[in-house]
């Protein structure tokens, strides 16, 4: 401990902050960085223009819990509520930034090096942010999912006195492990349609292609059956949209549901029963 107290002591010492920065001076000098040589980094700092309403916050529209349930379905609300207002908060902000980037984008003409230069950032910046900000919300909404039928799993299993790694299926993948157990133990009261878990297949496939290798687009079989399913033109391209967003916060909402209702229904006969 002494050798950690000499040490971090040592380096307080060794460094001398300056509080009074002058960050004019510092916006003229440019970033410093070598893939950017912008010298009048200052003239594009920006003010976005964004209004947002901060309270109250407003419920997610895809699930409501029962007024008396389980902790791990309104967790499962609460989750599904905040993930909507950041995505909703997110888009607000991207819309603004891009909106004031187009119009640094039009100041820049006169000169054609800064132009290239700056064109070339805004539009990777455009792409790039718009599929982060789409595909980190797809896998949240999935996590949020799969957590769900984990921890109601959990619960089934310790009524009988099995941990959740002994009702797990070696041969399939967590979520459609969990599936299996519910419909084999919830009986009719919980059975998804081959649409619903077909749908489920699709977007897990769509969220381990961009987790693993970082792949966004839909292969054209995926795209035919989520036509299908979104009851749309046939033809239509599909992409990670803020539409597909919206349906899969539906279609999971619907089946959380299902599990709710029929979890209440098993948990009152095993009581019963006990």
């Amino acid at each position: 401990m002494e050798f950690f107290r000499k040490l971090f002591k040592f380096q307080k010492n060794d460094v001398n902050v300056k509080s009074d920065l002058d960050f004019t001076s510092l916006q003229k000098q440019g970033c410093g960085c070598k893939n950017c040589e912008n010298k009048k980094r200052g003239d594009f700092l920006k003010r976005l223009n964004i209004e947002i309403e901060t309270i109250p916050c407003k419920p997610n529209p895809y699930f409501r819990a029962d007024s008396e349930s389980a902790k791990f379905f309104e967790e499962y609300e609460i989750r599904m509520t905040t993930l909507n207002r950041f995505y909703y908060l997110d888009n607000v902000f991207l819309k603004e930034y891009q909106k004031s980037s187009r119009a640094s984008l039009r100041e820049t003409k006169e000169n054609e090096i800064e132009f290239l230069k700056y064109s070339k950032c805004y539009f990777l910046n455009g792409n790039s942010f718009k599929e982060i900000h789409q595909m980190s919300t797809l896998m949240n909404i999935f996590t949020i999912f799969e957590v769900l039928l984990k921890n109601v799993v959990k619960d089934m299993g310790y009524d009988q006195g099995k941990s959740i790694e002994e009702l797990q299926s070696k041969n399939s993948s967590y979520l459609t492990g969990y599936i299996a157990y519910l419909e084999s133990n919830l009986g009719n009261e919980f059975m998804l349609s081959d649409e619903e878990k077909n749908f489920i297949s699709i977007v897990r496939k769509i969220r381990n292609d961009y987790l693993h290798e970082y792949l966004s687009e839909i292969p054209e079989s995926m795209e035919r059956e989520l036509v299908k399913i979104f009851n749309l033109r046939v033809g239509k391209r599909i992409e990670v949209d803020s539409f597909f967003i919206d349906k899969t916060c539906e279609i999971f909402g619907l089946i959380a549901k299902k599990v709710e209702k029929s979890y209440w229904k098993y948990k009152n006969n095993f009581l019963v029963e006990k």
